[in-house]
């Protein structure tokens, strides 16, 4: 008795997941938008704003320099975009040129990269950087690309 209810389980379990999962086939759902997840990423984690720019960025490395350009930065630090991303711990001085002229320096480690990704999956290639030394007043020149109640 133990053995036919136990297979009876067995057959109901496989007809749900083909009937409601439909394993193997593929879904009869189209989604015409993109579906809205709850804020759990990088995002919601981060300490300071960010906002968006375009700053030619020169990285000085023990392999020299690289160019770059970045594409967001925050009060503790930026997405850099560049052709070879340095690897994830790589600490660097950085050149970042603002528009009004002024060079902003800093010294960056990187935190994280998407030089692993397959280049079809990637808008972007580049890396996340921590600024860990930047002057006061650099700091004041990055801190104005924000309103007062960002910044709280």
């Amino acid at each position: 008795m133990e053995i036919l209810l136990l297979f009876l389980v067995f057959l109901f379990i496989i007809w749900f997941c083909y009937y409601f999962l439909k394993v193997g086939k593929g879904s009869d759902i189209v989604l015409t938008s993109p579906v809205a997840f709850p804020q759990t990423s990088q995002e919601s984690k981060r300490k300071h704003p960010r906002t968006t720019v375009n700053w030619p960025v020169s990285m000085e490395t023990a392999d020299g320099i690289v160019e770059g350009e970045i594409k967001n930065i925050s009060l503790g630090g930026a997405f850099i975009c560049c052709e070879h991303p340095l690897s994830i711990g790589v600490v660097f001085r950085l050149t970042m040129k603002a528009p009004d002229g002024e060079p902003i320096e800093a010294s960056a480690r990187v935190v994280w990269s998407n030089s692993h990704l397959p280049k079809e999956k990637v808008i972007h290639r580049g890396m996340g950087v921590q600024f860990l030394k930047m002057s006061d007043r650099h700091l004041h020149c990055v801190r104005g690309l924000f309103s007062p109640s960002e910044l709280k």
